[in-house]
């Protein structure tokens, strides 16, 4: 008797225990497929960025990241469990999420604080962008189920996003204190 390998191929999809028709659940959830990939790409970021942030805001940026990466880990699997619950396989191994991703990873090594900032912010935007797509086709498709959770994930990444506009502000106490120093 010849064993099977495989359960479900990532392309099949089973049938969904939520009833919602085949079609629905294959287009929403090569949409929330993009999007797991996606935000692996980001978590990655914040990982890194948790890992090499030097300065002397160190300390409160080294949280942030901390809890971006918590954060962006939980929306993560969030969506690739519902892609589960539609039928479908998340796309797992780090080389396939790459070229599904939306985003671009950073390039090794350590920049300024400054520039992975702007970068992680321009990532949300995209992410923030996606979603809000993603979550009209859920509605169009009338999988408001997903619909509800990707609300619920945009206004969490709006959040992160304005965050990251926080630190990029214009002003800051270590800038304050070196122009006064001047």
């Amino acid at each position: 008797m010849a064993r099977k390998t495989h359960v479900q191929d990532i392309d099949e999809l089973e049938r969904n225990p939520i009833g919602l028709p085949s079609f629905t659940a294959k287009q929403v959830s090569g949409l929330l497929d993009t999007l797991v990939s996606s935000l692996s790409t980001q978590y990655h970021q914040y990982l890194k960025h948790h890992w090499v942030v030097e300065g002397p805001e160190h300390r409160d940026l080294h949280v942030f990241f901390e809890e971006a990466y918590g954060e962006t880990q939980k929306h993560l699997d969030t969506i690739a469990e519902r892609m589960t619950t539609l039928g479908a396989v998340p796309t797992a191994s780090m080389r396939a999420q790459a070229g599904k991703s939306l985003l671009e990873a950073e390039s090794e090594g350590v920049f300024p604080i400054r520039e992975m900032l702007k970068r992680d912010l321009e990532n949300e935007q995209a992410l923030i962008s996606f979603i809000g797509e993603a979550i009209g086709k859920a509605a169009e498709l009338k999988d408001y189920g997903s619909e509800t959770l990707l609300k619920q994930v945009l206004l969490e990444r709006e959040e992160r996003a304005h965050e990251i506009d926080h630190y990029l502000g214009h002003d800051s106490l270590y800038r304050r204190l070196t122009e006064e120093a001047s």
